[in-house]
């Protein structure tokens, strides 16, 4: 739905081309063409969380494909805005609830199963 708003979709354009970037709250407005207030509040209203939430779980969508191929932790860290392969893995656990080994691994054991007939 963001990507379809003329103002939202250019703030996360950005933040999905460089997620490794450090957005703040106010060049993500400028994007936007909005006041920082503004938009904060009209990302909420249209897309239903902060553009920080956003940019998190964006981040971490991007670790996990970037998991499944193999990738290092350290690489993946810096390749999504984390300084640190310990700070990616803290965020990550918040989020999702367990480990990037952890859920590898269990996304692994999806993948094994065989498929219903």
């Amino acid at each position: 739905m963001g990507l379809t708003d003329l103002r939202l979709s250019k703030a996360i354009e950005c933040m999905h081309r460089h997620p490794e970037t450090s957005w703040s709250l106010e060049e993500l407005a400028q994007r936007a063409g909005m006041s920082r207030a503004r938009f904060a509040a009209y990302f909420r209203e249209v897309i239903g969380m902060t553009p920080f939430d956003y940019l998190t779980n964006w981040r971490l969508g991007v670790a996990q494909t970037m998991l499944r191929k193999g990738n290092s932790l350290k690489l993946i860290a810096s390749a999504v805005g984390y300084t640190n392969a310990t700070a990616l893995t803290r965020v990550f656990t918040q989020r999702i609830g367990i480990s990037p080994s952890e859920w590898l691994a269990r996304n692994r054991e999806h993948k094994e199963e065989p498929s219903p007939a």
